[in-house]
């Protein structure tokens, strides 16, 4: 008995995410007269594109830290309340959802939600990914942004999209010495032959390009990585060559030594948890990131009434048509309660999310290459420390899926949840069972989403049943709502 209570909060608009799209969500409703709170998980609200580093940034970070920074102060001005270091675990119906703020219970009670979660890296197991030294490019960027810290001195880049461009010109500018850039995309020819069709990016596409130029003899195309090595910390890396069908082909003779940081990373997933938690139906679509939350393209709605969504979290795409969804998802909520009259969103052209939509398809995830990569004794799910022969196992004795999969070996079953080794587990399983990874499904939403401690669940849970029994039994309204224990 900790004699605590967990702290409810009312607001006709609840935004769950302080990235591009949850911001652009919560001005768009506060200026439309709603009353806005924003839970955000990290620190300062931001996410990772419009990140707000504790110092000073130069580079391509700066224009970014400059418009994030501006568009957080007009939503505090505005009026929205932002709750930083808020982790959401779980809802009840689709009004309430229940959360941690530091070590305190936190329920807010919503009329309408928009959800902008945003997305994680897609982590591909292979030999050696374990090791020290061994990260994703975006915890790489992050050390770097928020705290002037370099992943290592000597750093390979590898895996399949923009992003390993962006991450190499910050290491590049960081004073990192980038060995190699390793891209599964079999040409850079691709990524021309889509700027092309889009002159309104060329300005940004060449600044980066001209970041990334004393790079270029460093960068390899159809490569993976097919093993880290080192003792005790990775310090070695040798590839693989993809064949024409996106399946490993041979051996590239060039191992690169002497590495203390090795940055693997083939894009990102949607991070839907919440909303599956909420009941809202997903799509699975390669090109979106994988699983992702159906929405009505003109105003965020969800399958569920009076939630909404924007971002990532409705198909990869990046900050432009994140910053065009909130708005729309944002305006859509208010008039949900009752608050729009004479107010218009904010627009942004569609053109982004097509820009969006044709780099997804010129960088294609080598899904069946990856599915090749372990080996019977590699990590797949580093949680329950299941191996990739226990899932062999697991799928020969009828494991045909990821629920079986999980029942078999407890894979998907620790602190993440599947949100890391979910990837992996979907593209070793289809290979070895001969299926397409989208089969084979992903874990179901449970409570909690993510771990809580037990006395922070009971404090949530309980105020969530005051409030029920309170419903239901109106005459006892004098009773206190909290929920102290």
């Amino acid at each position: 008995m900790t004699g605590r209570s967990a702290e409810v909060v009312d607001s006709e608009i609840c935004v769950v995410g302080g990235g591009p799209a949850g911001l652009s969500a919560a001005l768009a409703a506060r200026q439309a007269g709603a009353q806005v709170v924003l839970l955000d998980l990290f620190d300062r609200p931001g996410g990772q594109y419009f990140m707000q580093p504790p110092h000073p940034v130069s580079g391509l970070a700066a224009g970014q830290v400059a418009q994030g920074r501006a568009l957080i102060e007009k939503a505090r001005e505005s009026g929205v309340v932002i709750r930083s270091r808020v982790e959401v675990f779980g809802a009840d119906g689709a009004t309430t959802l229940l959360a941690r703020q530091g070590e305190r219970a936190l329920v807010v009670r919503a009329k309408a939600l928009v959800l902008a979660t945003g997305a994680h890296e897609r982590t591909s197991p292979f030999p050696g990914w374990t090791l020290p030294g061994v990260m994703n490019p975006g915890a790489a960027q992050r050390l770097i942004k928020m705290h002037g810290i370099t992943p290592g001195k000597r750093v390979v880049l590898a895996g399949c999209g923009p992003f390993l461009l962006v991450v190499a010109a910050q290491l590049h500018h960081a004073g990192c010495e980038v060995v190699r850039v390793v891209e599964a995309s079999p040409s850079p020819l691709r990524l021309a032959a889509t700027l092309l069709r889009f002159p309104s990016r060329w300005t940004e596409a060449a600044g980066l390009l001209r970041a990334v130029a004393p790079l270029w003899s460093r960068f390899r195309f159809g490569r993976v990585v097919a093993e880290a090595m080192g003792e005790g910390h990775v310090s070695r890396v040798r590839f693989a060559f993809l064949d024409k069908d996106g399946r490993l082909g041979a051996d590239d003779p060039e191992t690169i030594d002497d590495i203390d940081a090795l940055l693997v990373g083939y894009g990102f997933r949607p991070s839907v948890e919440i909303a599956a938690l909420l009941g809202c139906s997903l799509r699975h679509d390669w090109n979106a990131g994988g699983h992702h939350v159906v929405i009505d393209e003109a105003s965020g709605a969800t399958s569920v009434s009076g939630v909404f969504a924007a971002g990532e979290i409705t198909g990869v795409a990046g900050a432009r048509p994140a910053l065009a969804g909130g708005a729309r998802a944002g305006a859509a909520a208010a008039r949900f309660v009752d608050r729009a009259a004479g107010h218009s969103p904010p627009s942004y052209p569609d053109r982004a999310d097509r820009f969006a939509k044709a780099l997804r398809r010129a960088f294609r995830v080598p899904y069946a290459a990856l599915g090749q990569l372990p080996d019977a004794e590699t990590l797949l799910c580093r949680c329950e420390e299941v191996r990739a022969n226990d899932v062999a196992a697991a799928l020969q004795d009828g494991g045909c899926d990821a629920h079986g999969v999980k029942m078999w070996t407890r894979a998907g079953m620790g602190l993440c949840q599947g949100r890391i080794c979910g990837f992996g587990l979907s593209v070793y399983a289809a290979q070895r069972a001969g299926l397409d990874p989208a089969s084979f499904g992903a874990n179901a939403a449970r409570f909690p989403a993510r771990p809580a401690p037990l006395d922070i669940l009971a404090e949530a849970t309980a105020a969530v049943a005051l409030r029920q029994a309170d419903l239901a039994d109106p005459p006892h309204s004098g009773l206190s709502k909290s929920a102290s224990r």
